[in-house]
This record gives C-alpha cells, structure tokens and sequence, in this order.
C-alpha cells in the first residue's frame, strides 16, 4: 500500500474511477505537511484514517500483487515513479522503514531494488529495451493498441493514439528525440501533434485519468519479451520506399474480379493506387495516410486533385467497410494474399532489386 501512495499520482491508474476522487484528495491534503516536504513517502507510514481511501488503497495492492504479470507492473510503475536522485533515495528510505511488513512476494519481486543502491538500480528496472526501433510498426498494431492502451481511456482519436505510441516506443529504443523517432518511421513531422513529450497531453478521462506513460511502459516490457517474433519493419518501409503495384500484376488480379450487372467498376492507375496503399500497410504496419503514392505524384495537379478528392471513398470501401460488395470484397482477398506473398519475399530477402522501388516516370491518367 504505501509503493501505491509513494508513486502517487503516477499510480491513479490502479483505482476504479469511483474511489479515485477521495483518495486523490486524500493525497492533496497531505502535500502542504511538514512531512511530505522532507520525503514524498511519509504520508504512508501510517494508514490513512478515512477507511474508504484506506481501503481502496489495499483493494489495488492486493490486485496488483496477485496479477499474473505483479513483476512487470510493480517496475514498470517504479520507473515512472523513482527516475530522479532525490526520489529514489526516498524510495530506499521508506523501504528500509518498512520491509519487514512486506508479504514474502512482495519481496521477492522487489529484492533487486531493495538490495541496489539508488545509483545502481537503473540495471535492474525494465525500460523497454530489448527491442530496437526496427521492431516497430510506423501505425500501433491493433492488438497492442487494445490491450494496453485502450484501457486507459485516453479522450484522444485512436489514429493519433496508435501515431504517437509507434513514436514513443521508437524513443524508447533509439534514445532519441520525437523528431528523429517520427523520421525513422516515415511519419511526416507536421503530422505529430504539439505537446505529445508532456504528459498532461495524455490525462485520460475525467472519470478515470490514467496515465500515458505507465500503459506504454508496460507495452515496452511486451515488446521486449517478444521481440524474437518480431518482424523487421524497418526493411519492409524502405524496401517499399517508392512503391507500387506493377501494372502486369494488378491486371492479372482485377482479371479474377466477379463481373457485375450493370455498370463495371473503374480499374484504373487512381484505384491501383489506392490498391498498392492497401497493399503497402499490410506489409509495412504503417498508416495509410503516409504510404507512398507515385502514381498519384505523377499527375498534373488538377487530376492530383481529383484522386485526392475520391481516395478517402474508395479506401473506405476497400479497407473500412464490413460488407463492401462482391467486387470490393474479392479485391481485398486478393490484395491480402498479395500483400502476405510479398512480406515473405520481404522478410527472406529474396524480392528481386527492380521490385523494391518503382522508376519515378512521369505518366498521365484521365480525372477518373
């Protein structure tokens, strides 16, 4: 209970949003003491009186403890807590004072830290590494997005949730600034919102804040545990750097197509191009928003225009939609098992060198 109350606010995550009011004032109250300006943890040498806050406190002990993952969740949480001087000598204070009450597991799991000095302790806290930014998809995987940072509840549109997490996690590897992070995904750097290094950019809900920084910790710990079945993302990118869909292939595909009563759909160089962005985001884990668009970039500017104007639509009906119709449907099967055969020649290195990137010529194409 009292790793809970030192980590404070850092750890207003654990509680259930109904109890997360009082104990945060509970919390508030005790800022201004003489105490807590000597050290940020003796407001837990004794328990809180009011038994709702004391309660709720041991009701997130208890679960964070008894979690199948305690051992990651308790570092993760004491990285974002202790990474200054000062708070990890009161960190080593605190324990020292109470350890003899800790349950046999939680010492276990807290012996490196305990037995560590606060200069040595950094070798035994897990920050992520492990993985290296090549492990990264440019676009969160939908997968992590859900497990780990969904949760949190953070008011922010997914795009740009799944954007910035990609980025953090590239700082985390690289060591490096949200700049050069974005510039190794391919992300242009207008498309990073102002303010995603500070953390009240990501203050979740009203209801439940939580923060941004613990959920991507504990997705840095998942990464690194895995990264042996990581593809290497970074190859894919830059062997799609400039790409297309060669026109032998896309012709012999949309020849499998089912022929529709009526009017026939449109298969020309616009809808190829939107096809090989489907393709592009399967392979590489980016976003279609940046994926490369050559044949688009080819085109004078009114027709560039007019391609512009109709992308979204059809990539709604290609990418979006449950229920997109016969012709739509078939298209993606058949651009999913491109896409599939591709990243295995990708991944063994065996796609041919005139197939990497496509000759940037200029070729025109009616405002279709």
């Amino acid at each position: 209970m009292g790793f809970i109350a030192s980590s404070w606010p850092r750890s207003r995550y654990l509680l259930e949003p109904d109890l997360l009011n009082s104990v945060n004032a509970y919390f508030r109250a005790g800022k201004n003491s003489p105490a807590e300006r000597r050290n940020r943890v003796s407001v837990m040498n004794t328990a809180p009186a009011d038994a709702a806050v004391c309660g709720a406190l041991i009701g997130v002990a208890d679960s964070m403890l008894f979690a199948t993952n305690s051992k990651h969740r308790i570092m993760s949480l004491f990285e974002v807590s202790f990474y200054t001087h000062d708070s990890r000598m009161s960190w080593f204070r605190f324990v020292a004072r109470h350890q003899g009450t800790c349950s046999q597991r939680l010492r276990e799991i807290l012996k490196p830290l305990v037995n560590a000095t606060p200069a040595t302790v950094d070798r035994f806290v897990p920050r992520g590494p492990g993985f290296v930014p090549h492990h990264i998809p440019a676009f969160l995987e939908q997968d992590w997005y859900d497990r780990f940072i969904r949760p949190a509840g953070i008011p922010l549109d997914q795009r740009l949730v799944r954007r910035c997490a990609a980025i953090n996690l590239v700082r985390r590897a690289a060591h490096c600034e949200t700049r050069e992070a974005a510039l190794l995904l391919g992300i242009p750097i207008d498309k990073i919102p102002v303010g995603i290094d500070d953390d009240r950019f990501w203050i979740g809900a009203k209801d439940a804040p939580t923060d941004f920084r613990i959920a991507m910790t504990e997705l840095g710990l998942h990464v690194g545990e895995h990264r042996d079945r990581l593809p290497d993302y970074q190859r894919r990118r830059d062997s799609l750097r400039d790409w297309v869909l060669p026109q032998n292939d896309w012709g012999e595909m949309t020849a499998q197509l089912p022929r529709t009563i009526g009017k026939q759909p449109v298969l020309d160089d616009r809808k190829r191009q939107v096809a090989s962005i489907f393709i592009w985001t399967r392979v590489t884990g980016g976003e279609h928003l940046f994926a490369p668009r050559p044949l688009e970039h080819d085109q004078p500017p009114q027709i560039r225009q007019a391609w512009a104007t109709r992308r979204p639509t059809t990539w709604h009906q290609l990418a979006g939609r449950l229920d997109p119709g016969p012709h739509y449907a078939t298209l993606r099967r058949l651009l999913g098992e491109y896409a599939d055969n591709l990243t295995r020649k990708i991944d063994a290195d065996t796609l041919p060198a005139n197939q990497h990137t496509r000759p940037r010529q200029l070729s025109r194409s009616p405002a279709t």
